[in-house]
């Protein structure tokens, strides 16, 4: 008698338990993990608009339609795939009808107002059906680079004609939104595409006190990086080997830099970057002891990542 009573509740369990496995089966979904992995660029202009199917399958005969939403599971908010410091947001569309909300949030369930309405037919050949969405992905977005993974949750209500016959959720990797955003570090002076520029003081006498030029270095970076400093002589001369030479002041993003000096940035904003502005000062004293002539330096900036995180948003003074 005690092994009988032992068993029991055991029993009970195992009874309970297989009717609800086999009425959670009336359909499954998939859909190809290719469609949903994407790169993202935080600096195109335009976003991304990705269409993928989603391959449902009628598990149960009496099924003649289903009604889907996705969501993100527990508390991750909607349309939101984390990553390890931050998260990229995203949408999904139905394509056949874009204006229903198909992504919802919170424990939202499938309803007559929301969600893909997916129908079968009537024979055996019916039991597949593929629909189209679309993953968006808006531009500007301003993430750090690394991968970006979020399975989706599928709630979904089995019709049979207009009787709900069962409802259920689907958790896993079958449908997941993967997002990769690629180390990248991009640099141009003045306009896209140029790598150089001329920061030029025109005809000076030091009559008019100290002279200031500068120009602007713009930087767009999925990464925190680091700018070194490279000066060809330290100072302007005419030519090499000249003994004149006019001292300079230079700042970088308003930090006072020489020669090798570096400046450490986080990752800029998007979908613009990040603003340098290189900045040269002369001394009015030097000037008016300088011979006549056409004095010059070379100053090269060289970025790349910088290993590990920068200290908060911004830029700050690094060490030689």
């Amino acid at each position: 008698m005690k092994i009988a009573t032992a068993l029991l509740p055991l029993l009970s369990l195992l009874a309970v338990a297989f009717p609800q496995l086999a009425q959670a089966n009336c359909v499954d979904f998939r859909a190809s993990a290719s469609e949903l992995s994407v790169d993202y660029d935080p600096f195109n202009p335009a976003g991304i608009e990705r269409i993928f199917t989603i391959h449902v399958r009628r598990l149960d005969p009496r099924v003649t339609a289903v009604r889907l939403v996705l969501a993100n599971p527990g508390a991750v908010n909607r349309g939101s795939a984390l990553g390890r410091n931050n998260s990229v947001r995203y949408d999904i569309r139905w394509v056949q009808d874009a204006g229903r909300m198909i992504l919802v949030s919170g424990a939202e369930q499938p309803n007559a107002t929301n969600g893909a309405l997916i129908e079968f037919s009537a024979n055996a050949t019916g039991d597949n059906v593929n629909q189209n969405f679309r993953l968006q992905i808006p531009a500007g977005q301003g993430i750090v680079a690394g991968n970006y993974y979020q399975p989706l949750e599928l709630r979904f209500v089995c019709l049979a004609g207009r009787d709900e016959i069962d409802r259920g959720t689907q958790l896993g990797s079958q449908v997941a939104v993967d997002v990769t955003v690629p180390e990248r570090i991009a640099t141009f002076v003045g306009s896209a595409g140029s790598q150089r520029g001329r920061i030029d003081f025109g005809d000076i006498d030091g009559s008019s006190g100290n002279p200031v030029r500068g120009l602007t270095v713009t930087a767009q970076s999925t990464v925190p990086y680091e700018i070194r400093v490279a000066q060809d002589r330290g100072v302007m001369k005419r030519f090499d080997g000249d003994d004149a030479a006019l001292p300079y002041a230079l700042k970088l993003s308003g930090f006072p830099v020489s020669n090798q000096s570096t400046v450490t940035c986080s990752q800029t904003p998007a979908p613009s970057g990040r603003n340098h502005n290189v900045q040269v000062e002369l001394q009015s004293r030097d000037i008016q002891r300088m011979p006549a002539g056409k004095y010059s330096d070379i100053v090269t900036l060289t970025f790349s990542p910088r290993l590990g995180l920068s200290g908060g948003d911004g830029c700050s003074a690094g060490k030689p």
